[in-house]
């Protein structure tokens, strides 16, 4: 009498119905976590502040225009590329906006219109802005983190609406400050 045994793992190649049914519940979770953001957008620490920029008539391409954002204190800064960006806002889709901390040491990061990075200015880590403020080259950990952006098509006011990413330096983007308004 020949004995049939069931495999405890499937085949190489094969996925069982178990992993398949886990790996499609996270694929759920991530898309309903990254499934947008309300007008105020709420972050694992609170709620951030919706704070009015500038206005689109106030930028042209290559200006940078800096503001505080979460808090008083974590500088930021406005651009538009003049050209379409991931995560860009407005009518070209070409604004966007990161915190000014390097994600390495803190230092300060600026716009280097030559090469068209956002670098540090103690260790020259460089930061595409192009590309959601992602590591070029340098000892930063990390991407610069962004800042989501809102446009009003009424007026043309750009407001600061969240961030994402941990501002260097921070257990929590909202604590120990005080709040922009």
């Amino acid at each position: 009498m020949s004995e049939t045994r069931q495999r405890p793992y499937p085949e190489e190649g094969c996925i069982s119905r178990r992993r398949l049914l886990k790996a499609g519940g996270c694929l759920g979770a991530v898309a309903i976590l990254t499934g947008g953001l309300p007008k105020k957008a709420v972050a694992s620490e609170g709620v951030y502040p919706q704070v009015r920029i500038a206005n689109l008539r106030d930028l042209t391409p290559g200006k940078v225009i800096k503001f505080d954002y979460p808090l008083i204190g974590r500088k930021s800064l406005l651009m538009d590329l003049g050209c379409r960006v991931e995560g860009g806002v407005g009518p070209d889709r070409s604004i966007v906006a990161f915190s000014m901390f390097c994600t390495h040491l803190g230092c300060s990061v600026e716009l280097d219109r030559d090469k068209g990075l956002l670098v540090c200015e103690c260790h020259q880590s460089e930061f595409d802005p192009r590309r959601s403020g992602f590591v070029i080259q340098g000892p930063a950990p990390t991407h610069l983190p962004m800042i989501s952006l809102e446009v009003d098509s009424s007026t043309g006011d750009i407001y600061a609406i969240g961030v994402s990413g941990l501002i260097y330096g921070m257990r929590n983007n909202l604590l120990d400050g005080e709040e922009v308004k």
